[in-house]
């Protein structure tokens, strides 16, 4: 059944669900499988602070999200179609847990961060590049 998400365990369900579609999935999983790129342990909780601060107001995430994908990227090149199924895979585990406007927020916040952080990543690698 799907809910609406309203606190802290919705966002805890939402960010675990995704990453398990994402360990498999056999375009991105690589990136997020390769510890010198990404440390589950570490991002797990990360990502349940980013998204309960986006979605609920909470102020509990600290960090530099575009600084982290721009230094990403160098290491590991992000293409058009890595952020494509990034997207896909996070609507799909939205619309199959939740509904209501948080969940229509997150879509929205996903769209504006795909084309925001590619955006920043083609400018990175120009001169006088301002994040």
């Amino acid at each position: 059944m799907r809910k609406e998400i309203k606190g802290r365990d919705d966002i805890n369900l939402l960010v675990e669900r995704f990453y398990e579609k994402v360990k498999t999935d056999d375009l991105i999983g690589d990136i997020f499988n390769n510890e010198l790129f990404f440390l589950w342990d570490t991002h797990i909780p990360i990502m349940i602070n980013f998204w309960e601060s986006v979605l609920l107001g909470s102020a509990t995430y600290r960090g530099n999200t575009m600084r982290v994908h721009i230094e990403l990227n160098k290491k590991y090149p992000l293409k058009p179609e890595h952020f494509a199924r990034w997207k896909k895979l996070f609507f799909e585990t939205l619309d199959e847990y939740f509904t209501g406007a948080n969940a229509e927020e997150a879509k929205k916040k996903v769209e504006l961060m795909e084309a925001l952080m590619q955006a920043k990543i083609a400018q990175s690698g120009k001169p006088n590049f301002i994040q």
